[in-house]
């Protein structure tokens, strides 16, 4: 099972470890951001699991108190700092673990051990689609992609199968895991089925030959798709 995280670094100093993170096929990164704005967005956003999070004057750890005032999503945070002093601020702010700056590759994996040890949640394997009579568990792992059609929601799937379910891209986007991208306003693709992604044409190709086009909008979600299946 993979696990989604993103990095808040505004020091650049986390960043230097992201090789030795990608070596756990556990995890996956959802996106690295240097400032306040930017790392409060993407958490309410993509709503990862695990955040690596240096807080300091420019982000400070004030950004996890207002966070809980507009999500319910808890994830587990490591903080980071160079000060041990520091520590207390984590406590405080009930910062999940802590480590310190200079980061080395003993202590994230120990820290990292921790995080898999502490959040075993039941995997999420189906999704519920109302359609005009019937209530439709669809496998997670079938899903293509999903195209908005106005108020409706077409769930394309590996079988051929197209189920249009009564409500907005919108709702379902939220209930879907974080291998689901939005890559355009209308297309949100599984990146488990991507075979191929043809910058030029700004389009993702799927298993089955589906040719999903992308927007400029979304370049930064189809640059973090392509980090992933490169490493």
């Amino acid at each position: 099972m993979q696990y989604s995280y993103i990095i808040i670094d505004s020091e650049n100093k986390v960043i230097e470890k992201k090789e030795f993170l990608n070596s756990f096929n556990e995890l996956l990164c959802l996106g690295i951001y240097n400032d306040y704005d930017a790392a409060f967005n993407a958490i309410l956003e993509r709503k990862p699991d695990l955040i690596f999070f240096n807080f300091n004057e420019d982000i400070p750890i004030s950004l996890l108190s207002e966070l809980l005032n507009y999500s319910d999503n808890t994830p587990y945070v490591i903080g980071i700092n160079a000060e041990e002093r520091a520590a207390y601020q984590a406590i405080k702010h009930n910062i999940s673990d802590f480590m310190l700056f200079p980061l080395k590759e003993a202590e994230i994996r120990k820290c990292i051990l921790k995080f898999l040890k502490a959040t075993k949640k039941k995997k999420l394997e189906k999704i519920c689609v109302k359609t005009s009579g019937d209530y439709n568990f669809i496998n997670l792992s079938d899903i293509l992609f999903v195209k908005a059609d106005n108020n409706t929601t077409d769930f394309y799937l590996n079988t051929g199968k197209i189920i249009t379910g009564f409500k907005t891209m919108k709702h379902y986007e939220s209930a879907l895991p974080f291998y689901f991208f939005r890559i355009h306003n209308s297309y949100i693709v599984n990146i488990n089925h991507i075979s191929r992604i043809n910058v030029s044409k700004s389009s993702v190709f799927l298993n089955n030959d589906h040719q999903i086009p992308y927007s400029r909008s979304h370049k930064d979600t189809i640059d973090i798709i392509i980090d992933k299946i490169e490493n």
